[in-house]
């Protein structure tokens, strides 16, 4: 097996989205990823371009010769919507440099390796340094920390941030599926604000449950009228990443199965006006639960008026919820499936969705 070490980086698109596919695409096609840094963030090196990097660094493992490795990432960049052009140093989409291959040196026209300028730029150090820092290169004969500790080049290399790129996320599930536990975890833990649902001041909910075809219209529309206004008000006066335990879509999801067919078509009209007038959340957390893991927890935190709700409701909502996040293709959601509760829940669910941030957000 030959071992290269590949530096992955680009400026424009989705960057993470543009970096994660070339990854997916070289391992499908090219070789194992043993090792890879982690993604750092840094402006466009020998240009005035605004936009700037995402640089990664990967080992990998390949059966391939240098050449026809070259010839295959050449055809991934071209795929992933690379256009090389006659301005050096462009915006690009993706751009996949060979660093390494083994310890062998190839000075022709098309193809130098080890790459001529690694060693003058900290975008391409940085990481390597943090999976090969005792790497020599084979011309300089210095290890890549050393040439790192020594380089002269003054553009800053930070690890990059995906939740700086994210304005709302929103946590969705059944009923006792444990959406404001996490979501007021998750908030901590990312330094941003927790929006909770304000259904206990809903004082028409415990008469829904004793009659629901009397009271199901008023609380639906007042759930509506209650989580636009405090959403409203939110994007209005925070600044930071907001956190919620619920997203406004769930007003359509109850609605659906809660309304006769005639109120539902009234009530989706008004959901459409307000719905406009709404930031869409960047992500959406759905928690899925079994049933009665859900009558449970119902049962565990008390609320009298919950303690009627069917086995049958709870199978309704969460078809509904299937459904409707489903349908919300413009939005990234993560499905989070809880199979049993206990003390480590929060810290197993966050640290998924931190790899789902990291792998879909640039």
């Amino acid at each position: 097996m030959n071992v290269a070490f590949l530096c992955l980086g680009g400026n424009i698109g989705n960057r993470i989205e543009n970096m994660t596919a070339a990854k997916k695409a070289i391992e499908g096609h090219l070789g194992k990823i043993n090792k890879q840094s982690g993604i750092y963030e840094t402006a466009a090196w020998g240009s005035d371009s605004q936009n700037n990097y995402l640089n990664q660094v990967i080992e990998v493992r390949t059966k391939l010769s240098a050449e026809k490795l070259l010839k295959a990432l050449l055809a991934i960049e071209k795929k992933l919507g690379r256009k090389r052009g006659a301005i050096k140093n462009s915006d690009r989409t993706i751009d996949i440099d060979i660093l390494f291959f083994n310890d062998e040196i190839h000075a022709g026209k098309k193809m130098e390796i080890p790459h001529p300028r690694l060693h003058q730029r900290n975008f391409v150090l940085k990481p390597l340094s943090e999976i090969a820092g005792d790497l020599k290169h084979p011309v300089l004969k210095k290890t890549i920390k050393t040439l790192s500790k020594n380089s002269k080049d003054k553009l800053s290399v930070k690890p990059y941030d995906p939740t700086k790129n994210l304005r709302y996320i929103c946590i969705e599930g059944n009923i006792g599926s444990g959406k404001s536990t996490l979501a007021k975890a998750l908030a901590k833990k990312m330094n941003a604000t927790f929006l909770p649902e304000e259904f206990e001041d809903n004082l028409l909910l415990p008469l829904f449950y004793e009659n629901k075809k009397l009271f199901a219209f008023p609380l639906e529309y007042s759930f509506l009228i209650a989580r636009f206004k405090q959403m409203q008000y939110a994007f209005k006066h925070e600044k930071k990443l907001i956190v919620s335990d619920y997203s406004i879509y769930k007003c359509l999801w109850f609605a659906k199965i809660n309304l006769t067919a005639k109120d539902y078509k009234l009530f989706k009209e008004q959901f459409k006006l307000m719905l406009a007038q709404l930031p869409k959340p960047d992500l959406i957390i759905h928690l899925s639960s079994a049933t009665d893991k859900l009558k449970q927890n119902i049962k565990k935190r008390g609320r009298k008026y919950e303690q009627s709700i069917s086995e049958d409701y709870l199978k309704a909502i969460a078809v509904q919820f299937e459904k409707g996040v489903q349908k919300l293709r413009h939005i990234k959601t993560i499905n989070i499936p809880i199979n049993a509760y206990h003390p480590k829940l929060e810290e197993a669910s966050i640290r998924t969705i931190n790899n789902f941030i990291k792998e879909n957000f640039g």
